[in-house]
C-alpha cells in the first residue's frame, strides 16, 4: 500500500509539471515555433534521466536534431533509429554521413526475429508489419536501454490520429513519457526552419519523377511512393491502408 501512494505521488508531482510546462507554453503560442520546441527539449534534459530521439532520416526528425544542436552545440541525447530493412537506400546514406558529421550517440534497433521470418508487406498485412518491424523493436529498446522519455517529432498537421496528441503523453507498456517538441509545427514552418538554417535533408525530397511526382513524406520503400507536386495531403504518398489503422497501430505504441 505504502509503495503504491508513492508512486501515485511521484506521478502527481511529475504531471504538476507537466501542467507548469503546458502554462507557459500557452504564453509562447505567438513566438516563432523554435521558441516552443527548444523550451520542450531543455524540460525533457531537466525532467527525464535517460531520454532518447527516434530519428528516421525524414525532415521532421532532422529538425528536431538541429535544433538540439541549435541549443546545446551537439545533440545531447541519444539517437534511435528503429530500422525496418526497408529504408530507401538515400535514407541511409544520408543517415550515416549525418551521424557521423554531427558525432550523434547513434544506436540501431531491429526485430531480427521478425526479420529472418522474413516480414514485410508482401507477407503480411502492413498493420503486422508496422507492429512487428517498428513497435516491437521500439519497446524492447525502451526496456533494454531504460529510456524514460522518447522524444517524437510527430506534427498536429501530419496526420489525424497524430493531431489528438499533446506535447507530453505518459505511455504505460512499457513506462515511459512520449514528448512531442514540433507538435504544433506545420509542414510550412518545417520547410521554413531547414531553408532558414541550411539543415541537411534526405535528397529524396528533391527527386522529381515523370516531371511532376515528388516525395512529400518518406518511410519504407514498399509503402511510400511520390505524388503530384500540387498534392494538398503530405502523406497521400504512404500506404493508406497504414493510414486508416494509424490510430490502432498507435495505441500499440507506434510513432
Amino acid at each position: 500500500m505504502e509503495k503504491q501512494f508513492q508512486e501515485q505521488e511521484t506521478f502527481t508531482k511529475e504531471i504538476n509539471k507537466v501542467i507548469i510546462i503546458f502554462l507557459r507554453l500557452k504564453k509562447m503560442a505567438q513566438n516563432r515555433p523554435e521558441s516552443e520546441a527548444e523550451y520542450i527539449l531543455k524540460e525533457v534534459k531537466a525532467l527525464y534521466k535517460n531520454p532518447v530521439i527516434l530519428w528516421a532520416g525524414g525532415k521532421d526528425s532532422g529538425t528536431t536534431l538541429h535544433l538540439c544542436k541549435q541549443i546545446w552545440g551537439k545533440v545531447p541525447f541519444p539517437v534511435m533509429f528503429i530500422d525496418t530493412i526497408f529504408k530507401f537506400r538515400e535514407t541511409y546514406e544520408f543517415m550515416d554521413r549525418i551521424a557521423k558529421a554531427w558525432d550523434l550517440n547513434y544506436i540501431v534497433c531491429k526485430n531480427k526475429e521478425a526479420i529472418n521470418k522474413n516480414v514485410s508487406p508482401k507477407t503480411y498485412s502492413v498493420f503486422e508489419c508496422c507492429n512487428l518491424l517498428k513497435t516491437t523493436p521500439l519497446k524492447n529498446a525502451i526496456k533494454e536501454y531504460k529510456f524514460d522519455a522518447v522524444i517524437v517529432s510527430i506534427r498536429w498537421d501530419e496526420e489525424g490520429v497524430r493531431g489528438k496528441e499533446e506535447y507530453f503523453s505518459k505511455r504505460d507498456d512499457p513506462p515511459h513519457m512520449r514528448v512531442h517538441p514540433l507538435m504544433n509545427w506545420s509542414l510550412q514552418d518545417v520547410w521554413r526552419y531547414i531553408r532558414k538554417y541550411k539543415v541537411p535533408y534526405n535528397p529524396l525530397y528533391d527527386r522529381v519523377e515523370h516531371e511532376n511526382l515528388v516525395y512529400k513524406s518518406i518511410g519504407c520503400w514498399h509503402c511510400t511512393k511520390p505524388v503530384p507536386k500540387d498534392s494538398l495531403s503530405e502523406r497521400a504518398g504512404r500506404a493508406q491502408d497504414k493510414q486508416d489503422l494509424m490510430e490502432d497501430l498507435r495505441k500499440r505504441g507506434y510513432m
